[in-house]
């Protein structure tokens, strides 16, 4: 995962999957929008500490950073907590990044250990579900 190159997504979310509304026909949000950060890290190469936090921190990884660094999506910690604040798949993408960061190439439950595709995965996931937590936290930014 050291240097990959992340194109920005030009793909339209499926319909009816924005609780909030439905986003049929809008350009995906990119990796560099939804983890600018993290895209700048991987671009640059991940060094050792890169690599540690996102095998080892959830709240600092990748998938975190679109969450905005809260742990929200983690049910901030408490199990029981993920399903009403946070999201069980998103959770399950950090672990999955967090074990290719870490090297383990085969693990058990999801055969992906290309990077590239867990992280087109990913975004792809995140534009039909929380695709409005990356435009509130633009909005904060500026």
């Amino acid at each position: 995962m050291d240097k990959i190159s992340f194109q920005k997504h030009k793909v339209k979310t499926e319909e009816g999957n924005s609780d909030e509304e439905k986003r049929i026909g809008q350009t995906a949000l990119s990796f560099e929008e939804v983890c600018p950060t993290w895209s700048r890290k991987i671009k640059l190469g991940l060094n050792k500490v890169d690599d540690h936090v996102l095998s080892h921190d959830s709240k600092y990884c990748l998938v975190g950073e679109a969450w905005g660094f809260s742990g929200r999506h983690a049910g901030y910690y408490i199990a029981p907590l993920i399903p009403l604040i946070g999201c069980w798949t998103c959770v399950k993408y950090g672990r999955a990044m967090g074990k290719i960061s870490s090297r383990k190439k085969e693990y058990s439950g999801n055969k992906i250990t290309d990077p590239q595709l867990l992280v087109d995965n990913f975004l792809k996931h995140w534009n039909e579900k929380h695709r409005n937590i990356t435009e509130r936290l633009m909005k904060m930014r500026v």
